[in-house]
């Protein structure tokens, strides 16, 4: 049964809202590239490859018939928002509760309920951050756990997933600038823009600082230099017209090990602002259909996360609720290439 006196819940949805946009800024910051978008569905339905340029149009003598354009040869994506939701039971409720008898004062039980709700709501968004750096790296996105099985595949080219022909990490060999200058090649032949940077791990960055080709480059009339700075690298980088690299080592619990979001292994190019790479999805859960219902929250408010509270009289407990239906759709996949560059 839905609690409505203890908790209001359109306080409790805000609450857990502006806990995410706290949390994406300052620690997902995977969806500043798939930025989150409430749609008031539980499906989502895309046009894949909409950045494809038409032909170009074409001169015409006068008092002529205008030339006859044709569609673009896209695709349409069609499919359901998964749902992910978790749920917690009030701790000590028996002695929260007679507090609140004795003070007739529910503040503590509600605190909790609220410290609840920020614990689930962080625990959900950590699971939607790796759905977002699985759909990068990919370009698809593989849902095989708790009974679900779901493969939804953006239509990334074969060409956009490539692996060093020398790893970065096998320094006296590697050649990291050769390799950038064709993957980054490949990604304007296809796309008609340079990507904007490369998002990758520490580690690679390390391994570049290494490599004997970055460092002959380097050299100065005093020889090559002892040490070669993350700053010197993105100097070169620039110098041939290559992206920088940026890393992002942002980690979750899985299971209750740490967990990287995105594979350290890799380099990711992501495309220039304003390209329309995909957004994530938030959709309308089943529970907030009941709260507006109950008129407990508006239809505004339906789509997004949403958090509840419920009671259950056998065992007598309550249970807090953060849930949604959320998906990272990309319908210009090919605006990401990754590349595998360390063993």
């Amino acid at each position: 049964m839905l609690l409505y006196d203890l908790v209001d819940p359109q306080e409790l949805t805000g609450y857990v809202r502006g806990i995410q946009l706290e949390t994406d800024r300052n620690k997902f910051l995977l969806s500043a590239y798939l930025p989150n978008k409430n749609i008031d569905e539980f499906e989502f339905r895309i046009t894949n490859g909409t950045l494809r340029d038409p032909d170009a149009a074409v001169y015409r003598a006068w008092d002529t018939e205008s030339p006859i354009g044709s569609r673009q040869g896209i695709s349409r994506i069609i499919g359901e928002l998964p749902p992910i939701s978790k749920k917690m039971r009030l701790g000590e409720e028996e002695r929260l509760r007679r507090r609140a008898l004795e003070r007739a004062d529910n503040t503590e039980l509600v605190n909790a309920i609220y410290d609840d709700a920020a614990q689930l709501t962080r625990s959900v968004l950590a699971r939607i951050e790796m759905a977002r750096g699985e759909v990068l790296e990919t370009g698809q996105m593989v849902i095989n756990e708790n009974g679900v099985l779901q493969t939804v595949s953006w239509g990334r080219s074969g060409t956009h997933t490539v692996t060093a022909s020398v790893k970065w990490d096998v320094p006296a060999t590697a050649t990291p600038i050769a390799d950038l200058r064709s993957w980054v090649q490949t990604y304007i032949n296809d796309n008609g823009v340079a990507p904007a940077f490369g998002l990758t791990s520490t580690q690679v960055i390390s391994a570049l600082l290494l490599v004997s080709e970055i460092r002959s480059i380097a050299t100065t009339v005093s020889g090559v230099p002892g040490i070669v700075t993350l700053g010197t690298v993105q100097s070169i980088l620039q110098a041939f017209g290559l992206p920088p690299m940026v890393p992002y080592d942002t980690q979750v619990r899985v299971a209750g090990t740490a967990t990287r979001v995105t594979n350290a292994k890799k380099v990711t190019l992501m495309p220039p602002a304003g390209e329309p790479l995909g957004n994530t999805l938030f959709g309308t859960t089943a529970e907030a259909l009941v709260l507006q219902e109950a008129q407990a929250i508006g239809g505004a408010d339906a789509p997004g996360l949403v958090a509840t509270v419920h009671k259950l009289d056998d065992p007598v407990s309550t249970w807090t609720k953060v849930g949604g239906i959320a998906l990272p759709v990309v319908p210009n996949p090919d605006l990401t290439l990754t590349a595998l560059v360390l063993t």
